[in-house]
């Protein structure tokens, strides 16, 4: 059984009016340092290997597959704080479809404005309710400078993509180093650019809801060693509770 724990009553109006909410506090500071410093380290020795894993001009990177990378990333994507949000907003059932490190390095541009897969692939208008969602953990401060991601208020609400004739009011959702912003899947979002000459480093915890399939396949990657820890809301995560029948 899980003991993840439900939003607050203000904090799930805030989600549900603008389709984000931020909060505060999750991780300590030493925490979300050390965590930052495993993501670097990664994203370093992923480089080295394939120099190639690099977008937005080569200047930032994702980290996939990080539930089989340390055991503090299986941790934190069973926290219940944001699991709390993501079963409320999804279902008690809901899936991990993927989680990445998300590492934004200086001079990067903007990443543009969008809606999360699948739902870029799925006839309008889409449902209010969601589908996907997302938890943004913010490892260090997110500033208007370092590009805090931007999100368009209430865009969850409208049912379709943005376009190029749109010209929406975009706000950058700032916060300090270890809180968790809790994002609808439906919202118009992304990064901004890296006016710094730091990198920005987050985390992207990616869910479903169970009926949906996962961007990456938990089963098939599970190492060994991952398996045998994993807890009973871990394995569901991994989508071991939503398969389809094998009855002949």
């Amino acid at each position: 059984m899980s003991t993840s724990l439900p939003l607050s009553d203000a904090e799930r109006a805030s989600l549900d009016e603008n389709g984000y909410v931020t909060l505060p506090g999750i991780l300590t500071p030493d925490e979300a340092r050390a965590v930052r410093e495993r993501v670097m380290e990664l994203a370093e020795a992923e480089r080295a290997a394939d120099p190639d894993c690099v977008y937005l001009d080569g200047k930032s990177q994702r980290v996939w597959n990080l539930v089989n990378k340390d055991e503090i990333f299986e941790r934190l994507v069973q926290h219940p704080r944001t699991l709390g949000a993501h079963e409320g907003l999804l279902g008690d059932d809901c899936t991990l479809s993927s989680f990445t490190a998300n590492v934004i390095g200086p001079g990067s541009p903007e990443g543009g404005i969008h809606m999360d897969s699948p739902l870029t692939a799925l006839p309008t208008p889409l449902p209010q309710y969601a589908l996907v969602a997302n938890t943004v953990w913010l490892l260090d401060d997110f500033t208007e400078e370092n590009g805090a991601t931007y999100c368009v208020p209430g865009s969850h609400l409208l049912g379709r993509l943005p376009t190029a004739d749109d010209k929406p009011k975009l706000v950058q959702v700032t916060g300090s180093a270890g809180s968790a912003t809790i994002i609808h899947g439906s919202i118009w979002h992304g990064s901004a650019s890296n006016r710094t000459d730091r990198h920005r480093v987050g985390l992207l915890g990616f869910f479903c809801r169970a009926v949906l399939k996962p961007q990456q396949n938990h089963m098939a990657l599970a190492t060994p060693d991952m398996l045998a820890r994993a807890t009973p809301v871990m394995r569901r995560l991994l989508g071991y509770s939503s398969q389809p029948g094998e009855r002949a």
